[in-house]
């Protein structure tokens, strides 16, 4: 028996993980039909068939959902491939059990249908109502069963007794209305209520169950609505996407208007009608739920109802500064008020007073000019085109100060009606402004502009006669004394900490400067302090030889001057120069790497430290030191060095000597290890090491390394040796000279010069220009010879 039950539940396990994914949740859009295995398209066409979908249907549905057509075409054929299926049977077995309502229909919808919008349809207000990726108005299955739900074929009733008698039943209403309970019989409930259903049900189940008679009861029952059914409803008209959909029987008008797509372009948002049975039973405008949320005639759906959207009513368009624009609809009678709650009223930046709307008539078109608010009930027509304005960039009652004022901004006129009183409310001048003459920038009724002079002296000495009144966009302008006139500086250079150029200051001295400066350096010649200063214009207007007016200061320890003159006031634009010591030497370094006992960085410890002083320093060579292949390597320019070829062995003879050079700061003396390879390179057929040999030539190791190939100039063939020198083959005569060859070198054989051949077009015009040549020079020889 336990094993039967696990089976069961194994089972049921598998029939939900089946039918975990429905048709309505499967994202077409993205769906890619060569992807999916067997397997899955088996699955898709087996959940169709269970919600009564064909396959043209469940196409419909896959392009209402955003599949393109040609993934359409393909899942077509793919389901077309798949073995007739009409005698399988799906498991059921935990749907019947889930208490939670479960409903497979078009109202389920992952994404947001992608049907292409033009860009009439994008200005049309709510046009994004049924296209928003959030918003589906998909009604909740799992909500308390409505007591004036009308049951039909197909719905799923839960009857639960309980008390002193416990029993359950999960049924389904047949297509004949009815369900069937052992030992009871046909309970008609199609077209009930659900609580209407429930007294039926209770009033049978009494024959079986004594004790829900009476007035004490000690059995109860409770009648829910477990899985819903789905009914067709038509959607016709103006739509995007007209059809019978299959929706759930808790679906409303919204949900079944999201599932077609929403009205089309032409179609109205105002008027959209409910008809049942012939009989339009409500009419729905979408602004009552655009505009103020509400949706108190979205009612539930029936089967074979039909929603049809009709042509739009009436459209105007809004554009400028509302807070919505666009395309709206208006209903017969409808005002210009009633269009600005729709387009949510004036933006911040709106000129209100009065409103332009381009009207179409009979034949032509015209302005219609409405003054606001007095005007608003104005009503409107199809095709007004409704402009609202822009208030203007400017202002009636701004003036603005800008200088040497504590306050500079833009201030009110009104506040401000006079030049002292403005001066007053921003608190005052600075205490460098320059008070003889302040300029006021008018504009005239031309907008042309015309500048004021002031004298704030008289202003301040005689205010009742002197003060200025103010008009609309004045703009006062205060100098700064510094403002008029150069920038005063003052430079030190040379041998200070901080150098640079520093603000002139008034009373300035030289020992002020160098404090700026933080001090001398180490380096500094303080005896030795120049001073140039500018030579001023003195009204005469003669030219003058002299450039510069030159000082020289000596400052001893503790910046003290000369006594008599202990303070060298400075003027401006003055030039400082602090010299450099003649005495004054940093320390600077060379180094030696390599075979040396002590290699490293070394100090010059004179002017005339030489290689040889440097070796002697790191304690000489080593054993296996090569000095033929030492390298002396100096900085040059731009942060690079360059080789120096030396002959180590020659200074190490005779040291001081002309060979024996004098080292410079970065030098890099390096000695290396005992060389025993040739490196021969460049065009020969193996490039290689080749081990040293006395006996060998310079040919020889070009022949070591299999020879010169048929592009190598051997002519030009020449040995770099490892100290860094370079000798060439030479030739005297008719015979060459080859240079010697030493462990460590790099013999190159360079490729020959690239000539350029003639093509074979090219002989041919050189041969007819010949040929041409030669018969015009034997025709004019023939023609000479004739006369």
């Amino acid at each position: 028996m336990s094993r039967k039950i696990t089976l069961l539940l194994f089972l049921a396990l598998i029939s939900l993980n089946i039918l975990a994914q429905s048709i309505s949740s499967i994202d077409f859009e993205n769906l890619k039909s060569d992807e999916l295995s067997d397997a899955q398209i088996t699955q898709i066409y087996r959940q169709a068939q269970e919600q009564g979908l064909s396959i043209d249907e469940l196409s419909s549905l896959a392009i209402a959902r955003g599949m393109s057509p040609t993934e359409v075409a393909k899942l077509r054929s793919r389901f077309n491939s798949i073995p007739d299926n009409k005698n399988s049977s799906i498991a059921e077995i935990t749907a019947t059990q889930n208490r939670l309502r479960t409903n497979e229909d078009d109202t389920k919808i992952s994404k947001v249908n992608t049907v292409s919008v033009s860009d009439t349809e994008k200005k049309i207000f709510g046009s994004d109502l049924f296209t928003s990726k959030n918003l589906s108005f998909e009604p909740s299955q799992n909500v308390p069963t409505p007591k004036n739900y009308v049951l039909g074929a197909g719905d799923q009733v839960i009857i639960d007794v309980y008390g002193a008698a416990e029993d359950n039943y999960i049924l389904t209403v047949s297509p004949e209305g009815s369900i069937q309970i052992r030992n009871i019989g046909p309970i008609p409930l199609s077209g009930l209520t659900i609580e209407e259903a429930s007294i039926r049900i209770k009033t049978r189940l009494s024959s079986i169950y004594s004790g829900l008679k009476g007035n004490n009861p000690d059995t109860f029952v409770q009648v829910t609505l477990g899985s819903i059914r789905s009914i067709k409803v038509h959607i016709i008209g103006e739509v995007k996407l007209p059809g019978t959909f299959n929706v759930s029987s808790l679906s409303t008008v919204f949900n079944a208007l999201y599932v077609a797509g929403g009205p089309s372009k032409n179609g109205t948002y105002r008027a959209i009608k409910v008809i049942r049975s012939n009989n339009v039973i409500t009419e729905i405008d979408l602004y009552d739920f655009l505009v103020n949320g509400t949706t108190q005639n979205n009612v539930v759906l029936q089967d074979q109802d039909i929603v049809k959207i009709d042509l739009y009513l009436n459209r105007v368009s809004v554009n400028g500064e509302t807070k919505r624009v666009g395309l709206f609809e208006t209903k017969p009678g409808e005002t210009f008020s009633d269009l600005l709650t729709y387009a949510g009223g004036f933006n911040q930046q709106a000129y209100t007073k009065k409103i332009k709307i381009r009207r179409n008539t009979d034949s032509q078109k015209s302005i219609v000019e409405i003054d606001f608010p007095e005007e608003s009930g104005t009503i409107l027509k199809s095709g007004d085109e409704i402009s609202i304005g822009k208030i203007l960039d400017r202002y009636d009652n701004r003036v603005e100060i800008q200088g040497a004022v504590y306050r500079e901004g833009e201030y009110q006129l009104e506040e401000n009606p006079t030049l002292l009183t403005l001066l007053e409310n921003v608190d005052g001048l600075l205490g460098d402004a320059y008070l003889n003459r302040a300029i006021i920038y008018r504009t005239n009724p031309n907008y042309t502009v015309r500048a004021i002079p002031v004298n704030l002296n008289e202003i301040f000495e005689d205010p009742e006669n002197k003060d200025i009144k103010l008009v609309k966009d004045d703009i006062i302008r205060i100098s700064s004394i510094f403002d008029l006139r150069q920038e005063q500086t003052i430079n030190i250079s040379g041998e200070v900490i901080k150098g640079g150029t520093f603000p002139f200051v008034e009373d300035m001295t030289l020992k002020d400067l160098i404090f700026q400066a933080k001090g001398f350096t180490d380096a500094a010649a303080n005896y030795n302090i120049e001073i140039a200063r500018r030579i001023l214009d003195d009204g005469s207007g003669e030219v003058r030889n002299e450039l510069a007016e030159i000082f020289q200061i000596n400052v001893r320890e503790g910046l003290i001057l000369s006594v008599s003159n202990p303070e060298f006031r400075l003027r401006p634009h003055d030039q400082v120069f602090v010299r450099s010591s003649p005495t004054y030497e940093s320390q600077k370094n060379v180094s030696v790497k390599g075979q040396v006992v002590y290699p490293g960085t070394y100090t010059l410890k004179n002017r005339g430290y030489r290689i040889s002083d440097l070796v002697k320093s790191s304690g000489g060579t080593t054993e296996f030191a090569y000095p033929k292949g030492a390298q002396l390597n100096r900085p040059s320019i731009n942060d690079s060095t360059s080789i120096v070829a030396i002959e180590l062995e020659k200074i190490l003879r005779s040291p001081g000597s002309d060979i024996d050079l004098l080292l410079q700061p970065g030098d890099v003396l390096n000695i290396p290890k005992k060389l025993e390879t040739v490196l021969v390179d460049g065009h020969v057929f193996a490039p290689s090491n080749i081990r040293f040999n006395e006996s060998k030539s310079f040919k020889d190791y070009i022949n070591s390394a299999g020879g010169a190939t048929d592009s190598a100039n051997t002519k030009k063939s020449y040995i770099k040796y490892a100290n860094g020198e370079v000798d060439r083959v030479k030739r005297f005569l008719f015979f060459r000279n080859y240079p010697n060859v030493e462990p460590g070198s790099k013999i190159i054989v360079p490729r020959k010069p690239i000539e350029s051949k003639i093509s074979t077009s090219e002989r041919i015009a050189i041969l007819s220009t010949i040929v041409s040549m030669a018969a015009i020079v034997t025709s004019t020889i023939f023609q000479i010879r004739s006369n």
